[in-house]
């Protein structure tokens, strides 16, 4: 349904850095697949497929869902979850106006025979908080991970134009694993695109400085390591919290460990963009200058101080805070997305997840998500829902 398959055309100059830092290194790179049809290879994903060419859910499982009898309801914010002992018995929400921003003051109650929250790792650990949901373990919003990401700016020779072409075609699992899950923090290299707004982010620089390092965009490489995150005890991944008026708060802290795996994952990627011809480069670090050689670089990496404020670290990736496992005191939900206390919850989405994977994790939600939902929908209405939705629902 989805078009899940490695990209089949060369990688864009961006990505081909890594692919030929990788390669003249020795190190394991491999094709991200895509989930395309009909690819114009523009670039402009992040920003909305001009063609549907993507095949998110817009075009893919929410016509099917309507095309079989779904109704969607949009510009509708479910405030809490009420329930009765072991069930549910209704989603108390508020309409929306147009912009999706401000409720209007219409109230909307939903009743189902089971219900499913799938509004991710920082939204349905919240939901639940709101609701008071019964948490007899204290494990909502806990363990909440990210895959921190730092990032490395290499300047090269010929024009890479990052801001065109597939964004993500090539990764490097070459360090993830390499110490095992509980040794040092592994981390997955990737690229960025860099579009103007999100370069400008990069620099950490104003003025006529910033100027001078966004007119070399067309030969920059943005360099990321997804840091696999909440496999160790130094490393436990941050928390949902909720405000007095029930919006989230998340929190996450840096350790040593996590440190240590940020100044690894900065040599990593300064040596892969060396290895593939850069003429300089420099850590996405306040007080990180251009180096221009890998010499140089190790030197100076060695020696940044890698704390708040001066290390700019990001994330797209956000998992756990409705941890799965068979065990009640360890999870939220069991592997099939139930809820251990309410007997007509299920939760489909990232927040199930009870570490970080290590990957981009979009395809791993799609396929438990479709694993979870089919089992579900069987369970519930064996014959006639199941045969509706069909072996993806």
């Amino acid at each position: 349904r989805l078009g899940i398959t490695p990209w089949m055309l060369p990688p864009n100059p961006n990505n081909h850095v890594l692919q030929a830092g990788s390669q003249k290194l020795g190190w394991e790179w491999h094709v991200i697949p895509r989930n395309v049809r009909g690819c114009l290879n523009s670039g402009y994903c992040g920003m909305g497929c001009p063609v549907n060419a993507k095949q998110s859910m817009l075009v893919t499982s929410i016509p099917a869902a309507l095309a079989n009898g779904a109704e969607l309801v949009h510009n509708l914010r479910v405030h809490k979850v009420t329930f009765d002992k072991s069930q549910v018995n209704g989603l108390q929400c508020e309409a929306l106006d147009s912009a999706a921003l401000k409720p209007t003051g219409v109230r909307v109650t939903i009743k189902a025979r089971h219900y499913i929250l799938s509004a991710g790792a920082i939204n349905t650990p919240a939901l639940l908080l709101r609701s008071q949901a019964p948490d007899p373990h204290g494990l909502v919003g806990k363990h909440t991970c990210i895959h921190p990401v730092p990032f490395t700016l290499g300047v090269m020779p010929d024009r890479v134009d990052p801001f065109y072409g597939a964004p993500q075609s090539i990764a490097s699992d070459h360090f993830q694993w390499k110490d095992g899950a509980t040794g040092p923090m592994g981390y997955k290299l990737e690229v960025a695109p860099m579009f103007p707004s999100i370069s400008a982010s990069l620099f950490g620089t104003i003025g006529n400085a910033l100027k001078a390092e966004m007119s070399q965009l067309p030969h920059m490489n943005a360099m990321l390591a997804l840091l696999r995150d909440g496999f160790v005890d130094e490393s436990p991944g941050g928390s949902i919290r909720i405000d007095d008026r029930g919006n989230p708060i998340f929190d996450y802290d840096i350790s040593d460990y996590v440190w240590d795996g940020v100044r690894r994952a900065y040599l990593s990627m300064a040596e892969a963009q060396f290895a593939a011809g850069a003429s300089q480069v420099k850590a996405v670090h306040l007080d990180s200058p251009y180096y221009t050689s890998w010499s140089q670089a190790r030197e100076g990496i060695a020696g940044l101080d890698l704390a708040k404020f001066k290390v700019s670290l990001f994330t797209a990736h956000l998992m756990g805070g409705c941890a799965m496992s068979e065990l009640e005191h360890k999870g939220v939900v069991n592997s099939r997305g139930r809820h251990h206390q309410l007997e007509n919850l299920s939760i489909f989405d990232g927040s199930v997840f009870p570490t970080s994977i290590g990957a981009n994790p979009q395809l791993s939600i799609y396929g438990l998500t479709a694993k979870n939902a089919t089992a579900l929908a069987q369970a519930i209405k064996p014959t006639a829902v199941a045969s509706a939705l069909g072996p993806a629902a």
